[in-house]
């Protein structure tokens, strides 16, 4: 799990300051207010694990694509330094945990790169173990841990990956690939579903593949499902197992979409085609998922992510909702709560809807979730920068700092309106 993130001159980020992030944090506010830009700079970190490069901005193939340091750095002034920060603590339960020391379990990160003749460097890497304070910093190749000198160290990206994997955790030196080793273990967990789904298909040819994860348009979801199929995986309902189709039947009957869905095989099972149907309503024909409307095509993978991402995972959600009627809107929020309380997962979103943000807090009223589980913010573009302001929400799901125009001038249009109503009305009598 991500507790905190920070970033200084990132995109319309001067400084962001320290923003908590809990198992559910949505971001809000206008458009270009630097939300997204926020989420981007985890995918940008998670992006560069294992690569060979300071920091790897990406390419068409990548979760993101930010350019080069010129685009990214804020106001596009290359003279100014990057500082990325996050806070980590590996509560999912993978295999690999047993291989990284007990203090190494929770731990803050942060880098700072500069440009120089077009290079890219590292100005330094800390990490800092929030189980006993103990400081590790990379610098101009020195490794110190509490200002005592440990030697040299050559890295090869912006978190302090060494040049050639390591086997044992030995030699003093050891320790940032130790915490190297934690922190691609956190953002290998992250995964992330874009604005822009995959268009759905009549068919799908399985390749009888497992995938890890599902792509940030939803490609591989029909692979992950048979993946699940086969190999029996399940997720989690009240307690008991349950298959991931059966939960996915569910949840599109609650959100009042369709009544089910089918996934079977087309023609001889030996070609490995498939195809999604859905039923409608009980009574109604099953149609392909191409059939249908934009909606149930993009909540689709979203759905599937939910149920086959490991637990303990973060799930990055940007615009969720965003072809759903507002009352699917509304039962998302109630979808995020049951997957962080019964699949562990931390969900960051990045949304314009009110109506998932009200059910939202109809849920903490109703105890169902508590206000500390959240964190809301807005984000707003002011005077060449972004601003961020977190939202007070009380136990009771009140929001006491409301800000202004939180979600347009909807007591503005209403009362323009009823004015216009009154003038027109004493034209009509006069």
């Amino acid at each position: 799990m991500i507790t905190h993130i920070r970033v200084k001159n990132f995109k319309s980020w001067q400084d962001s300051d320290i923003v908590k992030l809990a198992p559910l944090t949505g971001f809000f506010g206008t458009n270009s207010s630097g939300k997204s830009s926020l989420l981007q700079m985890l995918l940008l970190l998670k992006q560069t694990i294992g690569s060979d490069e300071v920091i790897f901005f990406g390419d068409e193939n990548s979760l993101v694509n930010l350019g080069n340091f010129r685009e990214v750095i804020h106001s596009h002034q290359s003279i100014n330094e990057l500082y990325l920060g996050v806070s980590c603590e590996l509560t999912h339960s993978a295999p690999d945990l047993s291989k990284i020391p007990l203090q190494l379990l929770r731990f803050a990160f942060d880098t700072v790169i500069r440009e120089e003749k077009s290079t890219l460097i590292i100005e330094h890497i800390r990490y800092i173990s929030l189980s006993n304070g103990a400081t590790t910093l990379w610098k101009n190749n020195q490794l110190s841990t509490d200002n005592r000198d440990l030697g040299t160290i050559n890295i090869q990206n912006c978190y302090g990956l060494p040049p050639q994997p390591f086997i044992n955790f030995t030699g003093p030196t050891d320790i940032l690939p130790q915490f190297s080793f934690a922190f691609e273990e956190i953002f290998s967990h992250v995964y992330y579903i874009g604005p822009t789904r995959v268009h759905p298909q009549r068919f799908y040819h399985w390749k009888m593949t497992h995938p890890k994860e599902i792509d940030m348009w939803g490609n591989e979801a029909v692979d992950a499902l048979l993946s699940a199929r086969v190999r029996q995986l399940t997720t989690v309902h009240n307690g008991e197992s349950i298959s991931i189709e059966e939960r996915i039947s569910k949840w599109l009957q609650k959100l009042d979409i369709a009544h089910s869905f089918s996934l079977g095989p087309i023609g001889n099972l030996s070609d490995n085609n498939y195809e999604v149907r859905i039923q409608k309503s009980p009574n109604s024909a099953k149609v392909t998922l191409a059939d249908m409307g934009h909606g149930v095509a993009d909540l689709f993978p979203f759905l599937v992510h939910c149920c086959y991402v490991p637990k303990g995972s973060t799930l990055i959600l940007e615009q969720p909702g965003v072809h759903l009627h507002p009352k699917a809107q509304a039962d998302l929020a109630d979808l995020l709560i049951e997957v962080i309380t019964e699949r562990n997962l931390q969900i960051l979103i990045e949304s314009h809807s009110e109506h998932l943000l009200n059910r939202l807090q109809r849920r903490v009223a109703e105890e169902k979730i508590a206000a500390d589980q959240t964190a809301l913010y807005f984000s707003r573009y002011i005077n060449g920068a972004s601003k961020i302001d977190k939202l007070d929400m009380d136990e009771f799901g009140n929001i006491t700092n409301w800000p202004e125009n939180f979600f347009g001038d909807e007591m503005g249009d209403l009362f323009a309106m009823t004015e216009a109503q009154r003038k027109r009305q004493k034209r009509a009598e006069g």
